[in-house]
């Protein structure tokens, strides 16, 4: 079963909070609230009581599924609790930035802040707060700006005994701590630091940080000059990183491929369906969560099943490996994200190679990672995630060569508070060695309700006549997000190598859930039209490898929408396989 996810697109017709395949659990919070300007808010005294039907614009409702509320308006103060999607507050001021709301809500005492883009707002005027810095915030002074410096980015931000993640966490910094940066290491991506509470220097993630004054100057630490790494605290995970890993494969020609709900389903009657539509390639998700609830007491159970049923009918499998347990991230809340050790993950999906080698034919490490809700507990950060995509390839081709490695695919979104723009974190990811550590390029080319021949170009320039909803973006475009996707290859060279699209597709249905209006846009015979049209598009291009559709056989929710079994679209993709 896939993962929600949150995208923060189109706002003038609704806050969209789920889209394509990641509406597996068929949860979705679409806001019917009047968009009014912060400014436009209303004066709240300060000991107004709560209540939620209160009419003069006093309702806000949260638009993520977990809202922090902090004591002060910025991530360096502590939490003070958590909202679900569509909790109702009272706004009774904001800061002088007008980038937090001071709120009143159901069961919170004291002060209260949240973050203003996570709520939609119906009032007029809001009173400025200014309220006193928390001693956390104060607690390490910054350093002259004649030194070189440091300032920490995430909320809170591990400092280790050495430079990786396989070094022990001997304290953590609240965002907007300064401190001294002494040396680099080797690979110039973690920085030595001196913190006045620790007796001796220690190290945080370059890509975590802002750096600034002289820095040419700081000298480059041998790996025997730094510390030994610590033995994981967590699991019993090896060192993930055989140097000789071999070079990326590649992943040679363009395959018809499908995602199928197969987890403790009828795995002989997918197989059947597959082979009737005349598709080579299935992709399951595995969520590591379900399978390994202790350490190294791995069920390997479904997994077996699946790969015995597949390669006994000539199908390859891709396996699309998420979701931390619980115990590999116990100071985290959820299990949305990876574990504090990557290469506990890592180890993980070395086995599953080693396991299944010569019959598994990928593995996507992760899933739209430059989601907030799918990289939980972690700052979205390019160079993080590349981190568990090395020890992670290094792993799988350590354990079985053949396998290919497929990085796991950005969702499509722009900018917000709880995403990266895929395209621009492709780019991160590129910058951080994606080149080197990767088979195949994961990509999300979600179609909505638009033909896959047409870009957002066609739109902006009056070419195309857009649907009512969800067209003002390149997201929004199956060719445009595949085009500027393979740009980005071309401007690394890394053009030998293919686009996985390892998720694409149009939902269809006449009575769509709130956030898919989209869906009702389109027929059952479009459906079957775009999908078809893509998948030759696709084949043509030569430059795509892997493609699956999503989906065959999911009927929850909203994945029911995009499914395929008994519909038009079935029947048409045999005339493209074949």
């Amino acid at each position: 079963m896939l993962l929600p996810r949150f995208t923060w697109r189109n706002l003038r017709y609704s806050l969209q909070l789920c889209s394509l395949a990641l509406c597996a659990m068929g949860i979705t919070l679409t806001l019917a609230v009047p968009s009014v300007h912060a400014a436009e808010l209303p004066a709240i005294t300060q000991g107004a009581t709560f209540d939620p039907s209160a009419p003069v614009g006093a309702v806000v409702a949260t638009s993520t599924d977990r809202l922090n509320v902090r004591s002060g308006p910025g991530t360096n103060f502590g939490v003070v609790a958590k909202l679900l999607g569509g909790a109702p507050l009272q706004i009774i001021g904001q800061d002088t930035a007008r980038t937090w709301y001071q709120v009143r809500a159901d069961g919170i005492t004291g002060d209260a802040w949240v973050f203003a883009q996570f709520v939609v707002v119906d009032g007029t005027s809001t009173p400025v707060v200014q309220p006193a810095i928390p001693e956390q915030a104060q607690s390490i002074p910054a350093p002259a700006a004649t030194v070189p410096t440091a300032i920490t980015n995430p909320a809170s931000m591990n400092v280790r005994s050495g430079p990786g993640t396989n070094h022990t966490v001997v304290t953590t910094l609240s965002a907007g701590t300064a401190v001294e940066i002494l040396a680099l290491n080797a690979g110039g991506d973690w920085y030595q630091v001196r913190v006045p509470s620790l007796a001796d220097p220690a190290w945080v993630f370059a890509s975590l940080a802002s750096a600034s004054g002289p820095l040419e100057g700081l000298p480059r630490l041998s790996q025997e000059q730094t510390p030994a790494p610590s033995t994981p605290i967590i699991g019993s995970a090896p060192a993930a990183a055989p140097v000789n890993a071999p070079p990326p494969a590649n992943a040679g020609a363009f395959a018809f491929g499908i995602t199928a709900n197969m987890w403790q389903n009828d795995k002989a009657g997918a197989a059947n369906q597959i082979k009737d539509l005349g598709l080579s390639w299935v992709k399951q998700q595995v969520r590591w969560e379900f399978v390994e609830n202790e350490p190294g007491a791995v069920n390997w159970s479904e997994m077996d099943d699946i790969i015995n049923v597949m390669s006994g009918n000539g199908i390859q499998v891709m396996f699309s490996v998420v979701t931390a347990p619980q115990w590999t991230r116990p100071d985290k809340p959820g299990t949305g994200g990876p574990p504090n050790d990557f290469n506990v993950f890592a180890d993980f999906v070395g086995k599953m190679a080693g396991r299944y080698c010569g019959r598994l034919g990928a593995i996507e490490v992760w899933n739209e990672q430059n989601l907030q809700r799918e990289w939980e507990g972690y700052p979205l950060d390019p160079g993080t995630y590349m981190d568990l995509l090395r020890r992670s390839y290094n792993a799988i081709k350590g354990a079985c060569p053949a396998v290919l490695v497929i990085s796991g695919a950005p969702t499509p979104t722009g900018n917000s508070p709880v995403a990266i723009d895929d395209i621009d974190y492709l780019r991160g990811m590129y910058n951080a060695g994606l080149a080197n550590y990767s088979d195949g390029i994961g990509v999300h080319p979600s179609g909505y309700a638009i033909p896959p021949h047409v870009t957002v170009q066609d739109w902006e320039q009056g070419r195309y006549t857009a649907p009512p909803s969800h067209f003002n973006h390149r997201s929004f475009y199956f060719r445009s997000t595949m085009e500027a996707s393979r740009q980005v290859m071309i401007d690394y060279g890394d053009v030998n190598k293919r686009l996985w699209p390892t998720e694409f597709g149009w939902g269809q249905t006449v009575s769509p859930h709130a956030g898919y209006e989209y869906e009702a846009y389109i027929t059952e015979g479009q459906q079957a039209e775009y999908i078809v049209n893509a998948f030759r598009m696709m084949r043509d291009w030569g430059w795509v490898g892997g493609a699956f559709l999503w989906n065959l056989n999911y009927s929850q929710g909203e994945m029911g929408a995009f499914n395929i079994a008994g519909r038009p679209a079935y029947e048409a993709l045999k005339g493209v396989t074949r």
